[in-house]
């Protein structure tokens, strides 16, 4: 019986280790017509402060939403389900663009897919 135990622990921690670190680069079910940059964030949060000074200073325009609303919050929650991501923790930003979902991507990465064609 311990074995079992041992081995459904195991597997759930497994579970857990994927939604936290498993593929970090999704596609939407949605494919945009424009090149375009959402970052899901907090103002206390320096990582989503980074990413919103570098698109800036590249001249990308993003639109910034405040995960600490609920409407918000609830938007991009449905959007990591859509995707099998765990939204019960994550790491800020969450940049949304042309429509793939980052989790606190590097700006190299975010500037890339932005001027990919979509």
């Amino acid at each position: 019986m311990k074995g079992w135990v041992w081995v459904l622990l195991v597997a759930l921690g497994l579970y857990q280790a994927w939604g936290q670190f498993g593929p970090r680069n999704q596609v939407l079910a949605h494919t945009p017509e424009a090149p375009y940059v959402l970052v899901y964030g907090r103002d206390s949060c320096g990582y989503t402060g980074q990413m919103r000074q570098g698109l800036t200073r590249q001249g990308v325009a993003f639109a910034y939403n405040q995960v600490d609303n609920g409407a918000v919050a609830d938007q991009l929650h449905g959007k990591m389900q859509q995707l099998g991501l765990n939204t019960a923790y994550y790491e800020l930003p969450v940049v949304e663009v042309n429509g793939r979902l980052l989790l606190r991507p590097e700006l190299d990465r975010v500037l890339q897919i932005y001027r990919q064609s979509p």
